[in-house]
């Protein structure tokens, strides 16, 4: 998933496996990937996640601003001499266990809503099958 990442081969599978598993709770793979970048490399630029997660750049600014937006990264300007777009140097606010409890909190949300949908289709199920009972058909 992730060869350019510069780690060790055993924290380079568990990267990937956390990937796989953040992905699975329904957090986008980008944001998987650079939530997770950014806490095995530390501080980085849009330049060097995007190289250390082997993503697109626009990948990158959707998925800082996403960790942006739930306050999860702290941002600053990087002194540039030349023109252009300013640089930002991104890293992550909190340790990695407590920044993935936004998202844990999320999915746990959806599982008790999609916990919810099944009881009332159970629900629903049963009206139908005893109303089925209590009425002959008609021939």
């Amino acid at each position: 998933m992730d060869e350019h990442i510069t780690i060790n081969k055993p924290s380079q599978i568990l990267h990937n496996t956390l990937c796989e598993q953040l992905v699975q709770l329904g957090i986008q793979a980008h944001t998987a990937r650079v939530l997770t970048c950014l806490h095995y490399h530390g501080a980085s630029t849009s330049r060097d996640l995007q190289t250390k997660c082997n993503i697109r750049q626009p990948d990158v600014s959707i998925a800082i601003n996403e960790l942006r937006e739930m306050n999860l990264i702290i941002h600053s300007a990087i002194t540039q001499t030349n023109r252009g777009r300013p640089a930002h140097m991104y890293r992550l606010r909190y340790k990695l266990e407590q920044s993935l409890q936004p998202f844990m909190r999320l999915a746990q949300v959806r599982a008790q809503d999609i916990l919810c949908g099944i009881d009332a289709i159970n629900e629903i199920v049963g009206s139908i099958s005893d109303e089925q009972i209590s009425e002959p058909m008609e021939a």
